[in-house]
């Protein structure tokens, strides 16, 4: 009876000691850089029709991807955390791409043509594309 109770006792705490290294090199893990990496380029239009056509296709080739995005500025407002999120038209007005800034970009005005890399983090159908992590390359 007492190897059993030595076994299960070793066993706890290897999956202690387990989770610790885990969730030690998870909260240590660096953050993306997307202003250093190179960003698959493409205009707000052209990723507007990607998901809209096959967006489990569109989802191979930019989920979690640094884009390069071409577009005009529809709106620009403030999230709740005090970042600038930036709403680029397409063609149907109800649905934008929707890039939210992880440094400010300045003065951003709607009409404006701007150039911003940063992550595809997914699609909601018929509303918009998200991409976070942004910063303004012109």
């Amino acid at each position: 009876m007492k190897n059993w109770i030595k076994v299960v006792l070793i066993i706890i705490v290897v999956c202690i000691l387990t989770g610790g290294v885990v969730a030690y090199r998870i909260y240590t893990k660096p953050h993306r850089d997307v202003s250093q990496e190179k960003g698959v380029s493409l205009t707000a239009q052209k990723l507007c029709d990607a998901f809209r056509a096959n967006e489990g296709e569109a989802n191979k080739l930019y989920l979690d991807k640094a884009i390069e995005m071409t577009g005009e500025v529809a709106e620009v407002t403030t999230n709740q955390d005090g970042n600038t999120v930036v709403n680029c038209k397409t063609n149907d007005p109800l649905f934008v791409i929707n890039c939210t800034f992880k440094t400010n970009p300045g003065q951003l005005k709607a009409g404006q043509i701007i150039t911003f890399k940063g992550i595809c983090t997914g699609y909601i159908p018929d509303a918009n594309v998200v991409i976070n992590e942004g910063v303004l390359v012109k």
